[in-house]
């Protein structure tokens, strides 16, 4: 038995932290395809991971949480004792209440695109250059190959506005290439502020001529 409660100790630790964190977010913004289980499994505890200083931090706790764990499988004491135990309040925050709150807000800020609107703002107040991720050929046949999956862009227009949205649909003609953003896409203007959003308005998308384009930054 504490061989069993050992190992579930390491689950609890070292994979599910992340796994609800990582379902959290997919919850709420769906990924596109299907996803395999060894490819979750191996997300999970990259996430988990992180919670690692968390659970040093709290070793004392968790210690004890653990001898009351053993007494209880032992019979030694009653199931009774852990309602109240601050190893388990510490236990039941770090593995289930911290991880979903993460989930909430990478999601918020996976849709929102805030690591692109602070990164872009970031380089502007240092005056660095943005990186030039290009509309060219490998980043065209890169969205072509995975149109499937529908990812999410941050288009920057060579006018200074910005689209965020989910690519629905890429069109390679004679007349040349297009996007076409789903009705959930934001526009912002130059400063970075937000100027139209389409699902407020029931748009259908958004059609981006790859000629008005001046980068496209893909979120995967």
């Amino acid at each position: 038995m504490p061989a069993t409660i050992e190992a579930l100790l390491i689950i609890l630790v070292f994979v599910m932290p992340g796994f609800i964190t990582v379902r959290m977010k997919e919850t709420l913004v769906p990924t596109i395809g299907k996803t395999e289980t060894f490819e979750v499994t191996l997300r999970s505890i990259t996430v988990s991971l992180l919670y690692l200083p968390l659970w040093l931090l709290s070793a004392k706790d968790l210690v004890l949480f653990r001898g009351r764990l053993m007494d209880v499988a032992q019979k030694t004491s009653s199931g009774e004792s852990l309602i109240l135990d601050r190893g388990v309040v510490v236990f039941l925050a770090l593995s289930l209440v911290l991880p979903a709150a993460i989930g909430v807000i990478w999601a918020v800020a996976y849709c929102n695109d805030w690591y692109v609107k602070a990164t872009k703002r970031a380089y502007v107040k240092l005056g660095i250059p943005l990186p030039p991720s290009g509309i060219g050929e490998d980043l065209w046949d890169r969205l072509w190959l995975n149109r499937d999956r529908q990812p999410w862009l941050t288009v920057f227009m060579k006018d200074g506005r910005m689209y965020v949205g989910r690519g629905i649909e890429f069109s390679l003609s004679s007349y040349g290439k297009d996007v076409l953003l789903g009705p959930e896409t934001r526009m912002y203007d130059k400063e970075g502020r937000l100027a139209r959003d389409l699902a407020e308005s029931r748009g259908e998308g958004v059609w981006i001529p790859a000629g008005e384009v001046s980068s496209i930054d893909i979120h995967e």
